[in-house]
């Protein structure tokens, strides 16, 4: 009996090892890793779990339950493909009605007054991101700036901006539709010299072949325009100018902030409200008293207060379409979006675009589109650190507002 116990008591302290299944186990859980990899692997970092429960014994859901996950994953893939689309179609046609909206107010209706029509732009802009931000609260307000730093930073940028909208508009009154959008495709050449300038950016060999093309290619383009004007285009230079010193100033003076793009656009439109609405009172009133303009805008409220809509319109849809692509894709949609604007202001305005022209703006599209490779996939400069972290401030501000 004692032996007996003796035994019992040893059995009890130290346990006979239990049957070798590691190699079960281990297929039990390979299978598992190979089904949460195989969700994993077509959209990483959504947030699915595991199919091994904590205590790691194996799949506790079955097969099933994997192939429905993943059937779900591709609706929701197919669901974002279908909005990425429909925002960047609504972004273009927007963008593309902007743009004729305002050459239809200035050169056919009559509304000669481009700082008082980016004015209107920016001051709705203003208000409806005001009550975004401060009234509806649809945009959370992280960032807090103090009258010293708004007046010393916001306020030069929002000068710069007024400056960029009131030349973009201006070049309505001197130069075609089709010709400004091929213009456009010079505007690589004057930000890179501002940031190489300002040594925020380092020149290389190809970005320097890739904007002599786009310069050969642009002046190609403006020998053959028919109706070429030497203002227009000294115009449409200043408001690519502009918008480099804009871009800038932004990367200099605006480091660390970090803004949602309502947010951003709620500080900088009154800004360049402000700007706009002094050159206008010191510049065009008096014509605009003199000449009964304001009776334009009474017969016709809703063309202008469209004008003025789109504008912040653009700006909303622009930051989707960052957010659900990126910002080469607005780039490159802007481009192709340009294009097309050429095509409508050729069949639907009965502008003249010649062989010279297409050929030449054939050459800057070349150009820009390996200027674009060269910035973002060959590493054509160093990289930069960014001012902030806010999709706004990478849209053009003649997107913003409500300009060329």
């Amino acid at each position: 009996m004692k032996d007996d116990a003796e035994k019992q008591s040893r059995d009890f302290r130290s346990p006979q090892t239990p049957p070798d299944n590691t190699h079960l186990h281990a297929k039990r859980q390979q299978s598992s890793d190979l089904g949460t990899l195989a969700i994993a692997a077509v959209s990483p970092n959504m947030g699915y779990e595991s199919d091994a429960d904590d205590r790691g014994n194996g799949p506790l859901l079955p097969h099933l339950h994997t192939k429905k996950g993943t059937r779900d994953l591709a609706q929701e893939q197919v669901l974002r493909l279908a909005v990425t689309v429909l925002a960047c179609a609504s972004w273009m046609g927007v963008s593309s009605a902007l743009i004729l909206v305002n050459k239809h107010c200035m050169s056919v209706d009559g509304f000669v007054y481009p700082m008082a029509l980016s004015g209107l732009g920016m001051a709705f802009s203003g208000i409806a991101s005001t009550l975004c931000c401060k009234v509806f609260r649809v945009v959370e307000v992280k960032q807090a700036l103090t009258w010293h730093y708004y007046c010393t930073r916001i306020v030069p940028v929002g000068l710069f901006m007024a400056l960029t909208l009131y030349c973009g508009n201006v070049v309505y009154l001197y130069l075609s539709v089709a010709f400004i959008q091929m213009l456009k495709a010079f505007t690589p050449i004057v930000t890179m010299v501002a940031l190489f300038v300002a040594g925020l950016e380092a020149p290389t060999s190809r970005l320097i072949a890739a904007v002599f093309l786009i310069a050969l290619g642009t002046a190609v383009a403006s020998y053959g325009e028919l109706q070429f004007s030497l203002v227009g285009v000294a115009f449409m230079f200043a408001s690519e100018s502009f918008e480099a010193i804009r871009l800038v100033m932004t990367q200099m003076l605006l480091v660390g902030l970090k803004l949602h793009p309502i947010e951003g656009l709620m500080y900088l439109a009154p800004a360049c409200t402000f700007w706009l609405l002094l050159g206008m009172l010191l510049v065009e009133w008096p014509s605009m008293q003199a000449a009964g303009a304001l009776s334009l805008l009474a017969a016709r409220p809703f063309l202008y207060l469209s004008a003025a809509g789109l504008g912040f319109l653009v700006n909303t849809l622009a930051y989707f379409v960052i957010q659900l692509a990126s910002s080469l894709t607005l780039k490159v949609l802007g481009t192709v979006k340009n294009a097309g604007v050429m095509w409508i202001g050729v069949l639907a305005l009965g502008e003249t675009v010649t062989l010279i022209q297409g050929v030449g703006y054939a050459v800057s599209l070349v150009g820009f589109f390996w200027y674009n490779y060269v910035k973002i996939f060959a590493g054509g400069a160093p990289p930069q650190p960014k001012a902030h972290s806010s999709p706004y401030m990478q849209i053009p501000s003649r997107e913003r507002s409500g300009s060329v």
